[in-house]
């Protein structure tokens, strides 16, 4: 009979503890269109792009990295579906092939450069100006986006190119 009773309690302490996260009183956050308008940072910027080309039957690979820092970029994403990003930031373009690299530095300017947008809550995708990127770790605080994609030419040369975008809501 004890252990009866110790089985039951311990059934019931599972199922408290199980339910405890359930009923938090916060509702989620879910990724639309409605939860995804308004004034953004942009804090961060990373793309890299790697092109394969055949020369002469020998593979010539170039990789081309983007870091962007320091960071003065509002970004607001309108309910009607447009999105305007402002400000300025600094880019760390580095390209290499075989052992040689370059690398230079330059400040992008975007004087309220307004573009397109779409969401595709099914998919958690947003397409900015025909660019459709992943969306993750959406919440009322920002989100993060990736974007990944392959070109192959007729002649076998091919680019990936991935890109990588974090905002933070203000």
């Amino acid at each position: 009979m004890k252990l009866n009773k110790l089985m039951f309690l311990f059934v019931l302490a599972a199922v408290a503890m199980g339910c405890s996260k359930d009923d938090d009183g916060t509702p989620p956050y879910n990724y639309n269109k409605e939860n995804l308008t308004g004034t953004y940072n942009l804090i961060y910027l990373e793309s890299k792009e790697v092109e394969t080309v055949n020369v002469n039957g020998f593979d010539v690979v170039t990789t081309t990295t983007q870091v962007g820092d320091t960071f003065n970029v509002p970004v607001v994403f309108a309910s009607d579906n447009t999105v305007t990003a402002n400000g300025t930031y600094r880019v760390t373009e580095t390209t290499s092939q075989g052992n040689q690299s370059n690398t230079e530095t330059y400040i992008i300017d975007l004087d309220n450069e307004v573009s397109g947008y779409s969401v595709n809550t099914a998919t958690t995708q947003l397409t900015i100006d025909g660019s459709t990127y992943m969306v993750h770790d959406f919440n009322p605080t920002g989100f993060r986006i990736t974007l990944s994609e392959t070109t192959t030419e007729p002649n076998g040369d091919h680019t990936v190119y991935t890109e990588e975008m974090r905002f933070s809501k203000q």
